[in-house]
């Protein structure tokens, strides 16, 4: 498999499972809440011929395209969708430099993607000790708090892993490496 170097976070600045599921949680209120106001807004606010059955199905259209743009786009940033904005956590790269945008897009598709397995993806942040779901790992990220700055370099490995009758390949820090801080100037092994 291949390798490249990345940075490594103290173990208390990865995102867990319940900060992480807050943060979903946020989003899909948000957006269940905007699917539930659209239509009352529409309901008070146009003229009484625009308001039919039809207009109310286009609403549900438009719901449902802002909620695809909202859990895409916004994952997308920087800084990812307002749950993540408000749980005070954020993407990063497990690869030295900023992620292209192509990397973003393929973190973005493949949580829809896994999005189909029920909520394992998720769950596998409880078992992995860089909290981790599995589209982070497929697609090369970890979720760390906003404040969350690099200790120093690790190498990642991309291997291959089977989930749910599908293999994926994902990028892991290797097990060869010690998992301290390799700060330039120190010894990791406090030596």
């Amino acid at each position: 498999m291949s390798s490249m170097v990345g940075p490594i976070y103290d173990p208390k600045d990865y995102a867990g499972f319940f900060r992480r599921s807050l943060a979903l949680l946020f989003d899909f209120v948000f957006l269940i809440w905007l699917s539930f106001l659209a239509p009352e807004i529409w309901y008070y606010a146009a003229p009484d011929e625009w308001v039919t059955v039809e207009s109310y199905d286009w609403i549900d259209i438009g719901c449902y395209l802002i909620a695809v743009a909202y859990c895409l786009g916004l994952r997308m940033t920087a800084h990812g969708t307002l749950g993540y904005r408000v749980m005070r956590i954020r993407y990063a790269s497990m690869f030295d430099g900023q992620p292209g945008w192509m990397a973003v897009s393929y973190l973005a598709a493949i949580t829809v993607f896994l999005l189909y397995t029920f909520g394992l993806d998720h769950i596998w942040i409880l078992f992995d000790k860089h909290k981790q779901a599995w589209h982070d790992k497929v697609s090369g990220f970890y979720v760390v708090k906003c404040k969350a700055r690099s200790l120093g370099t690790q190498r990642i490995e991309r291997r291959l892993i089977n989930f749910m009758m599908l293999t994926f390949p994902v990028w892991e820090p290797a097990d060869d490496v010690p998992q301290g801080i390799s700060v330039a100037g120190s010894n990791p092994n406090g030596i």
